[in-house]
């Protein structure tokens, strides 16, 4: 545990591998994300096996969360990319949340630090990764001040209609 004095409620707050434990609040903040973001309602029973996987089965990737005394106030997830060209992994970043009364306190950064320090530590992984929706000016921002850049590359999708 740390004690953030940038945190306004000075409390001690930790970040952590994401447990069994944390399904409910992951999913409530998931949802939340598609609804802020893009204003989709996701389907809470499909939402919940999706993350209940993750949590299961560390090979499609990992949650970590950010909590102040136990509560669970922020996420962030990622999933893996094998790279040829870079004979290394990419942790594709997704699912990011911060309860919104955390919010601009540094919740975010602490995550992100997180997981960089992760590839930052690990030879065999060669870089984050993530996608913003266009539209998304905060986050854009947001990432940059990270020393994150915006790639040369546009993202297309073929989703299966089930």
């Amino acid at each position: 545990m740390i004690n953030d004095a940038n945190c306004e409620n000075k409390g001690l707050y930790e970040i952590r591998k994401a447990e069994l434990e944390d399904l409910e609040s992951i999913v409530k903040f998931n949802y939340n994300l598609a609804k802020e973001t893009e204003n989709k309602d996701l389907n809470l029973e499909v939402l919940t096996k999706g993350v209940k996987a993750i949590l299961l089965d560390k090979s499609k990737g990992q949650y970590y969360v950010c909590t102040i005394n136990d509560e669970v106030i922020g996420q962030i997830m990622h999933t893996y990319e094998w790279s040829d060209w870079r004979n290394g992994m990419f942790l594709w970043v997704q699912s990011v949340y911060v309860d919104a009364k955390y919010r601009r306190q540094g919740i975010f950064k602490k995550l992100y630090n997180y997981v960089k320090q992760i590839c930052d530590d690990d030879i065999n992984i060669a870089g984050i990764r993530l996608y913003v929706e266009k539209e998304n000016l905060n986050a854009k921002t947001t990432y940059k001040s990270l020393g994150m850049y915006e790639c040369n590359y546009n993202m297309y999708e073929y989703e299966v209609k089930r």
